[in-house]
């Protein structure tokens, strides 16, 4: 594997440790598995191979941000409730 591929394979594997801190079964569930993950693709040699997976590993980091963004609208919403204009539009169709 050349040196900008082992760099980029080693940034997503923190970016997503990183955001596994948050991740809602936990930590303790999140690294084993995320090491599980990218131990299975440890035997790619071939460039194409890796920088797929790394696509890969991108699309499931952006996932993981959807999640967390989800969640913490969810959080929001109910703390807040909806916003006046979600009542309107609710029942506009009664």
């Amino acid at each position: 594997m050349s040196t900008p591929l082992q760099t980029q394979v080693k940034k997503i594997y923190k970016d997503l440790l990183y955001l596994g801190r948050d991740y809602p079964l936990g930590y303790q569930y999140f690294k084993p598995r995320l090491h599980k993950a990218f131990m299975s693709k440890s035997h790619l040699r071939d460039e194409d191979q890796i920088r797929d997976s790394l696509k890969q590993a991108e699309f499931v980091k952006k996932e993981i941000e959807a999640l967390y963004y989800v969640k913490k609208y969810r959080a929001m919403r109910e703390r807040y409730g909806a916003p006046p204009s979600a009542g309107v539009e609710a029942n506009a169709g009664s």
